[in-house]
């Protein structure tokens, strides 16, 4: 389709790749650089530059694919509500956060649902290739006491994994040293304590295995980016369909492009103080667990049924 717009006051001024960033905010900064270079963008009818400035009463007119001009949304289901929190089932391939191709995310789906006068807010993000439970507060103190929660390890967090069959013990706790690389959206893990790295506290339990698989449950003691897909990685499990921390070989010998993690259980124990006490000792469960591979026995987990996980 044809876009054509008039640069108004609010717009005057800007570079034209950011004008139009700021108006159509779904179009990828990537596409309009390219259109740049193309010459497909038309500012007062001759082709415009990367970096030209905008005056006021400039027209702008470029051609586009209507899927860029609109929000691909995906429902997302709420698990629990209250006057306090929601806790959403993310689902795999959505950011937490708009990114800079500001897809459809969780935070889109939040101001979609609530009222703009006080958004609820997340307590915590997911990496966009995992999904499952994430708690959102609906107002500033929740948030304030949530995360006051969560530093202290008071909410247990637990997820469940495919990975690569390691020869290692059925169950342990994992501590090592993160650090990470926000140019390269990457972290590094270290035997032992150096400058700019941060503890890391996993504990594992490997439920059962299949060929050259196995399905592990972990529980995170600590919450650090890429925390669990890096750290299980150093010690052998690379968790499938991981295409930055796993094994390339067993991704493609099992079509996995998407990482098999989920979170699937949280449980409060918050003590008996604060606006939240209601929640001490409530646990918050997936039943069940669908990974995004084609797996026998694998694809589709019911927690509760499963055994060897403690719900």
């Amino acid at each position: 389709m044809t876009v054509n717009f008039v640069v108004d006051k609010e717009l005057a001024g800007l570079k034209v790749e950011k004008a139009i960033k700021k108006k159509y905010p779904t179009i990828p900064m990537s596409l309009i650089f390219k259109m740049l270079r193309r010459g497909e963008i038309i500012v007062s009818f001759l082709p415009a530059q990367k970096g030209e400035v905008l005056r006021f009463g400039d027209t702008v007119s470029f051609e586009i694919e209507d899927r860029f001009l609109e929000h691909k949304k995906v429902e997302i289901l709420k698990v629990y509500e209250d006057d306090n929190i929601v806790v959403i089932d993310k689902p795999y391939g959505i950011p937490s956060h708009p990114d800079s191709n500001n897809e459809y995310s969780v935070v889109s789906w939040i101001e979609n649902n609530y009222s703009k006068n006080e958004l609820p807010q997340l307590c915590h993000r997911l990496d966009r290739n995992t999904a499952g439970l994430m708690i959102i507060a609906k107002n500033r103190q929740v948030l304030s006491e949530m995360l006051k929660y969560m530093s202290r390890r008071a909410i247990i967090k637990k997820y469940l994994c495919i990975t690569k069959k390691a020869d290692l013990p059925e169950s342990g706790v994992l501590v090592h040293y993160l650090k990470k690389d926000s140019k390269k959206s990457k972290v590094y893990i270290s035997d032992f304590p150096q400058d700019g790295y941060s503890e890391v506290v996993t504990a594992y339990k490997i439920v059962r295995q299949k060929d050259d698989l196995q399905l592990v449950d972990v529980e995170i003691k600590t919450g650090k980016t890429h925390q669990i897909r890096a750290q299980l990685a150093h010690i052998g499990l690379c968790i499938l369909g991981d295409s930055k921390y796993g094994d390339w070989k067993l991704n493609k010998k099992y079509k996995a492009d998407m990482q098999a993690l989920c979170a699937y259980y949280l449980k409060f124990e918050i003590g008996k103080k604060g606006i939240l006490r209601y929640l001490d000792g409530q646990k918050i469960v997936k039943e069940t667990v669908e990974f995004p591979v084609d797996i026998e026995g694998f694809s589709s987990i019911n927690v509760y049924k499963e055994r060897g996980l403690e719900i």
